[in-house]
């Protein structure tokens, strides 16, 4: 980004005169792509941010820093910004759109975004609370019920004031705000006509305008974080936060906002500690959920539940299951089907549940592979999280007698699909 063109618009701002405020303001716009960084970097380790072929809509762009960083490996970026001098800043290249709008009425269709990011921008709805509550009903109305928005927004119980570069002005009576902010930062008031557009959110606030708007964080405390994670790590915020104050101890509200009804099953996405026993380790990155498991691709699936073992081959392109195993497929599109290709070493009886619902069953021949496709019987099977449980009537335990499993199938592949396919030649397998 050109700092000529930064200075240039700094300076239409504040004057040519008010050195002081054209320096923060230039290297203020200038980091926007280091920032990003590291509010990106803060957010990996909660969920797998796989941003390959999704839609991603980052809302108060501002001059284009995250889609420097990411715009390459979405199927469609968009920035969005409402202030048209701030928005002329952005680098322009084919993968990347732009559009000036407000957030109170995004023109965008329903469920259309995967991710949204809204760093530090709702306390910049200068018609306050009211206008906040329209901004997260906007958020969840074009969020996918499988999407995530990735949200920041300064907490009005903190002492320091980021806009201004101060300290305590929220916390002074109205009348004396902008008389404070004008003595210590008179360029703050060049920008916004008062400290009154920037309607920072208390603890209680946030959590009423969420429950307004059908949204909630993923986590329990808003910073990314559960109760018990907070405890081990800040053991005395963490106590603190056991006795009902969890929301209150950080300067920032950080975390991934969803909607309220999908929260239990996204959930499943949180990033968890993979033990031998269930989950085959891999130095693969890990990926968000698909609509598809298959072993043979031999990468590393969060999408496993309880009761999945690994091979003992690097190259078989298996899992065993246990007597009962428990998986999550995510769809994307309509869906109908449910194809399972296994092969069993003995007589068994296999059930398949979805969702809790019984779809079907197969009698396994000792030794047969199978190929199985069921209907999935639910009205709405878009942008879902599907738990898929297989039970078997029989397992087995190794000749090893250090090896403590119970062994029920092999499994290669198991997705949704949209239609039924011809099926393929079965090919002989070995156990």
């Amino acid at each position: 980004m050109r700092r000529a063109s930064i200075e240039e618009t700094a300076r239409g701002i504040f004057g040519p005169d008010d050195q002081a405020s054209l320096q923060r303001w230039t290297e203020y716009w200038q980091s926007s792509r280091q920032r990003n960084a590291q509010l990106l970097k803060t957010f990996q380790p909660l969920v797998p941010l796989d941003f390959e072929g999704k839609r991603v809509l980052d809302i108060g762009c501002g001059t284009g820093g995250l889609g420097e960083l990411i715009s390459d490996r979405c199927r469609l970026y968009v920035g969005a910004d409402f202030h048209a001098h701030v928005l002329a800043l952005a680098p322009r290249s084919p993968s990347v759109h732009y559009l000036q709008c407000s957030g109170l009425q995004l023109p965008f269709p329903d469920r259309f975004f995967d991710f949204l990011f809204a760093f530090d921008v709702i306390e910049h709805l200068v018609g306050g609370f009211s206008w906040q509550v329209q901004f997260l009903k906007e958020v969840r109305r074009v969020l996918k019920p499988t999407g995530m928005a990735l949200f920041t927004t300064p907490n009005s119980w903190a002492p320091y004031d980021g806009h201004t570069e101060l300290y305590f002005p929220h916390y002074l009576p109205a009348f004396l705000r902008d008389r404070y902010i004008g003595w210590r930062n008179p360029g703050f008031l060049k920008e916004h006509n008062t400290f009154a557009e920037v309607p920072l959110l208390s603890p209680r606030k946030l959590r009423r305008a969420l429950r307004k708007s059908g949204l909630a964080f993923l986590h329990q405390l808003p910073w990314g974080l559960d109760r018990k994670d907070h405890r081990r790590l800040f053991p005395l915020r963490g106590l603190l936060a056991l006795m009902g104050l969890g929301w209150h101890l950080h300067a920032e509200f950080l975390g991934l906002l969803v909607h309220r009804e999908m929260r239990p099953k996204l959930r499943l996405k949180l990033q968890k500690d993979w033990h031998y026993a269930l989950h085959q380790p891999s130095s693969e990155p890990v990926r968000d959920f698909g609509s598809r498991i298959d072993f043979d691709k031999g990468l590393f699936n969060p999408q496993m539940g309880a009761g999945w073992f690994w091979h003992e081959r690097d190259n078989g392109g298996f899992r065993w299951t246990g007597r009962r195993a428990v998986c999550y497929l995510q769809s994307n599109c309509p869906a109908p089907f449910l194809a399972l290709h296994g092969f069993s070493p003995h007589a068994n009886h296999l059930e398949v549940h979805v969702d809790g619902l019984w779809v079907g069953e197969h009698r396994v021949g000792k030794g047969e592979e199978f190929r199985l496709r069921y209907l999935i019987p639910f009205a709405s099977l878009q942008d879902r999280i599907f738990e898929v449980e297989l039970h078997c009537s029989r397992t087995f335990r190794s000749q090893d007698a250090q090896d403590e499993r119970e062994l029920g199938i092999m499994i290669f592949s198991i997705g949704l699909q949209r239609e039924l396919r011809s099926r393929a030649k079965p090919q002989s397998a070995k156990a």
